[in-house]
Protein backbone atom coordinates (compact mmCIF):
# COMPACT_ATOMS: atom_id res chain seq x y z
CA UNK A 1 0.00 0.00 0.00
CA UNK A 2 1.54 3.51 -0.85
CA UNK A 3 1.70 6.27 1.22
CA UNK A 4 -0.92 8.06 -1.19
CA UNK A 5 -3.44 5.19 -0.64
CA UNK A 6 -2.85 5.01 3.08
CA UNK A 7 -3.43 8.94 2.71
CA UNK A 8 -6.47 8.81 1.38
CA UNK A 9 -7.94 6.17 3.26
CA UNK A 10 -7.24 8.00 6.62
CA UNK A 11 -9.17 11.34 5.45
CA UNK A 12 -12.10 8.62 4.33
CA UNK A 13 -12.26 7.69 7.60
CA UNK A 14 -11.90 10.80 9.33
CA UNK A 15 -14.20 12.44 7.23
CA UNK A 16 -16.96 9.58 7.92
CA UNK A 17 -16.13 9.69 11.77
CA UNK A 18 -16.77 13.35 11.41
CA UNK A 19 -20.07 13.16 9.69
CA UNK A 20 -21.33 10.01 11.89
CA UNK A 21 -20.65 12.32 15.45
CA UNK A 22 -22.16 15.64 13.86
CA UNK A 23 -25.17 13.62 12.53
CA UNK A 24 -25.31 12.14 15.98
CA UNK A 25 -24.93 16.03 17.71
CA UNK A 26 -27.93 17.62 15.39
CA UNK A 27 -29.93 14.41 16.04
CA UNK A 28 -29.63 14.69 20.28
CA UNK A 29 -30.21 18.22 20.17
CA UNK A 30 -33.13 18.24 17.93
CA UNK A 31 -34.69 15.56 20.34
CA UNK A 32 -34.04 17.80 23.28
CA UNK A 33 -35.46 20.06 21.86
CA UNK A 34 -39.24 18.79 20.54
CA UNK A 35 -40.98 19.79 23.87
CA UNK A 36 -39.93 23.38 23.65
CA UNK A 37 -43.27 24.65 22.67
CA UNK A 38 -44.91 22.71 25.28
CA UNK A 39 -43.61 24.42 28.11
CA UNK A 40 -46.04 26.75 28.35
CA UNK A 41 -48.72 25.04 28.63
CA UNK A 42 -47.62 23.93 32.64
CA UNK A 43 -46.39 25.89 35.73
CA UNK A 44 -42.92 25.52 36.82
CA UNK A 45 -42.74 23.68 33.58
CA UNK A 46 -38.89 22.18 33.72
CA UNK A 47 -37.16 20.50 30.74
CA UNK A 48 -34.80 17.14 31.01
CA UNK A 49 -33.63 14.00 28.49
CA UNK A 50 -33.79 11.24 28.72
CA UNK A 51 -30.92 8.30 28.28
CA UNK A 52 -31.93 8.64 24.63
CA UNK A 53 -31.71 12.40 24.39
CA UNK A 54 -35.71 12.74 24.07
CA UNK A 55 -37.08 15.80 26.38
CA UNK A 56 -39.23 15.38 29.15
CA UNK A 57 -41.17 18.16 30.32
CA UNK A 58 -43.03 17.87 33.81
CA UNK A 59 -45.16 20.92 35.66
CA UNK A 60 -48.45 21.38 37.14
CA UNK A 61 -51.75 21.50 35.26
CA UNK A 62 -54.40 22.68 37.33
CA UNK A 63 -52.88 21.73 40.42
CA UNK A 64 -52.14 18.23 38.96
CA UNK A 65 -48.68 17.41 38.32
CA UNK A 66 -48.33 16.29 34.96
CA UNK A 67 -45.06 14.98 33.20
CA UNK A 68 -44.52 14.51 28.86
CA UNK A 69 -42.36 11.95 27.96
CA UNK A 70 -41.37 10.80 24.59
CA UNK A 71 -40.50 6.76 23.36
CA UNK A 72 -39.20 5.35 20.48
CA UNK A 73 -40.90 2.22 19.34
CA UNK A 74 -39.09 0.29 16.34
CA UNK A 75 -39.80 -3.60 17.20
CA UNK A 76 -42.63 -4.27 15.36
CA UNK A 77 -40.95 -5.35 11.85
CA UNK A 78 -42.24 -4.33 9.12
CA UNK A 79 -44.17 -1.16 10.92
CA UNK A 80 -42.53 2.38 10.75
CA UNK A 81 -41.32 3.14 14.06
CA UNK A 82 -43.28 5.73 15.65
CA UNK A 83 -42.49 8.00 18.54
CA UNK A 84 -45.27 8.08 21.32
CA UNK A 85 -45.83 10.73 23.22
CA UNK A 86 -46.88 9.74 27.19
CA UNK A 87 -48.99 12.20 29.09
CA UNK A 88 -49.09 10.76 32.94
CA UNK A 89 -50.68 12.83 35.80
CA UNK A 90 -50.03 12.00 38.81
CA UNK A 91 -53.19 12.00 41.73
CA UNK A 92 -53.69 14.38 44.57
CA UNK A 93 -56.32 11.66 45.72
CA UNK A 94 -56.72 7.94 45.00
CA UNK A 95 -58.84 7.01 42.71
CA UNK A 96 -60.87 3.68 42.35
CA UNK A 97 -60.06 0.61 40.28
CA UNK A 98 -57.69 0.17 37.44
CA UNK A 99 -58.29 0.18 33.75
CA UNK A 100 -55.60 -0.39 30.66
CA UNK A 101 -57.31 0.34 27.55
CA UNK A 102 -54.93 -0.36 24.58
CA UNK A 103 -56.16 -0.12 20.80
CA UNK A 104 -54.98 -1.76 17.95
CA UNK A 105 -52.42 -4.34 20.04
CA UNK A 106 -49.78 -6.36 18.95
CA UNK A 107 -48.43 -8.14 21.78
CA UNK A 108 -44.96 -5.86 21.40
CA UNK A 109 -46.33 -2.89 23.50
CA UNK A 110 -43.60 -3.25 26.21
CA UNK A 111 -44.91 0.20 27.46
CA UNK A 112 -48.50 -1.06 28.64
CA UNK A 113 -49.25 -3.66 31.73
CA UNK A 114 -52.29 -5.31 30.06
CA UNK A 115 -49.87 -8.37 28.87
CA UNK A 116 -49.08 -8.83 32.24
CA UNK A 117 -53.01 -8.25 33.74
CA UNK A 118 -55.00 -10.84 33.73
CA UNK A 119 -58.68 -9.29 34.94
CA UNK A 120 -61.07 -8.58 31.37
CA UNK A 121 -63.67 -5.95 31.04
CA UNK A 122 -66.37 -5.78 28.58
CA UNK A 123 -66.28 -2.49 26.43
CA UNK A 124 -68.97 0.16 26.30
CA UNK A 125 -70.78 0.13 23.14
CA UNK A 126 -68.96 2.73 20.82
CA UNK A 127 -65.37 1.89 22.54
CA UNK A 128 -62.92 0.88 20.09
CA UNK A 129 -63.21 -2.69 18.71
CA UNK A 130 -59.70 -3.91 18.14
CA UNK A 131 -58.56 -2.93 21.37
CA UNK A 132 -57.49 -4.65 24.93
CA UNK A 133 -59.81 -3.93 28.15
CA UNK A 134 -57.61 -5.14 31.30
CA UNK A 135 -57.55 -4.83 34.85
CA UNK A 136 -55.68 -6.15 37.31
CA UNK A 137 -58.20 -5.38 40.43
CA UNK A 138 -61.41 -3.73 39.66
CA UNK A 139 -62.04 -1.33 36.92
CA UNK A 140 -63.67 2.17 37.51
CA UNK A 141 -67.06 2.98 37.24
CA UNK A 142 -67.54 2.65 32.94
CA UNK A 143 -70.32 4.83 32.23
CA UNK A 144 -68.32 7.82 34.35
CA UNK A 145 -65.39 7.61 31.68
CA UNK A 146 -67.46 6.87 28.27
CA UNK A 147 -67.74 10.22 27.30
CA UNK A 148 -64.06 11.07 27.88
CA UNK A 149 -62.59 7.42 26.48
CA UNK A 150 -64.48 8.22 22.89
CA UNK A 151 -63.21 11.70 23.22
CA UNK A 152 -59.63 10.48 23.47
CA UNK A 153 -60.16 7.66 21.04
CA UNK A 154 -61.96 9.57 18.47
CA UNK A 155 -58.19 10.26 17.39
CA UNK A 156 -56.63 7.63 15.08
CA UNK A 157 -53.49 8.63 17.11
CA UNK A 158 -54.59 7.84 20.24
CA UNK A 159 -52.66 4.18 21.66
CA UNK A 160 -53.78 3.69 25.29
CA UNK A 161 -54.90 5.07 28.33
CA UNK A 162 -54.50 3.84 31.50
CA UNK A 163 -56.09 4.49 34.78
CA UNK A 164 -54.62 3.51 38.28
CA UNK A 165 -55.40 4.75 41.08
CA UNK A 166 -52.46 6.75 41.95
CA UNK A 167 -52.17 8.26 38.23
CA UNK A 168 -53.29 8.51 34.81
CA UNK A 169 -51.45 8.21 31.36
CA UNK A 170 -52.42 8.29 27.84
CA UNK A 171 -50.35 7.59 25.22
CA UNK A 172 -50.56 9.15 21.61
CA UNK A 173 -48.66 9.14 18.28
CA UNK A 174 -46.18 12.04 18.32
CA UNK A 175 -44.69 11.63 14.99
CA UNK A 176 -43.95 8.62 12.77
CA UNK A 177 -40.53 7.75 11.17
CA UNK A 178 -39.41 9.26 7.94
CA UNK A 179 -41.05 6.61 5.72
CA UNK A 180 -38.08 6.56 2.71
CA UNK A 181 -35.56 6.22 5.07
CA UNK A 182 -37.37 3.54 6.83
CA UNK A 183 -37.78 1.16 4.27
CA UNK A 184 -34.81 1.97 1.76
CA UNK A 185 -32.31 1.87 5.02
CA UNK A 186 -33.91 0.86 7.92
CA UNK A 187 -33.35 4.10 9.85
CA UNK A 188 -35.37 5.25 12.26
CA UNK A 189 -35.47 9.20 11.46
CA UNK A 190 -38.08 11.62 13.02
CA UNK A 191 -38.90 15.28 12.00
CA UNK A 192 -36.82 18.01 13.79
CA UNK A 193 -40.26 20.01 14.61
CA UNK A 194 -41.29 20.59 18.28
CA UNK A 195 -44.11 19.12 18.85
CA UNK A 196 -47.26 22.02 18.24
CA UNK A 197 -48.74 23.01 21.68
CA UNK A 198 -52.39 23.50 20.66
CA UNK A 199 -52.42 20.04 19.96
CA UNK A 200 -50.61 18.56 22.74
CA UNK A 201 -52.90 21.43 25.22
CA UNK A 202 -55.95 18.89 24.14
CA UNK A 203 -54.68 16.27 25.58
CA UNK A 204 -53.05 17.73 28.89
CA UNK A 205 -56.60 18.95 29.28
CA UNK A 206 -58.26 15.70 28.72
CA UNK A 207 -56.09 13.84 30.72
CA UNK A 208 -56.39 16.46 33.80
CA UNK A 209 -60.45 16.67 33.40
CA UNK A 210 -60.39 12.87 33.66
CA UNK A 211 -58.12 12.37 36.32
CA UNK A 212 -60.12 15.00 38.44
CA UNK A 213 -63.25 13.26 37.69
CA UNK A 214 -62.05 10.21 39.26
CA UNK A 215 -61.06 11.61 42.14
CA UNK A 216 -64.62 12.63 42.45
CA UNK A 217 -66.27 10.19 42.32
CA UNK A 218 -64.18 8.37 44.78
CA UNK A 219 -64.50 11.01 47.20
Amino acid sequence: MTLMTLGLLVVFASVLGWMYWRNRRDTLSARGHLLNECAQLLEGAVITRNEAGYAMLEGRYRGYPVRLTLEEDHIAPRKIPSLWLHVTVEGRNSAWGTLDMLVRPQNIEFYSPSWHWDGSVEPLPNWPTHALYKTCSTPPDLKLIDPAVRLFFADEKAKELLLTPQRLRMTYQAKQAERGDYLLLRATTFDAQPLPSQAIAGLVDQAVQLRCKLEGATA
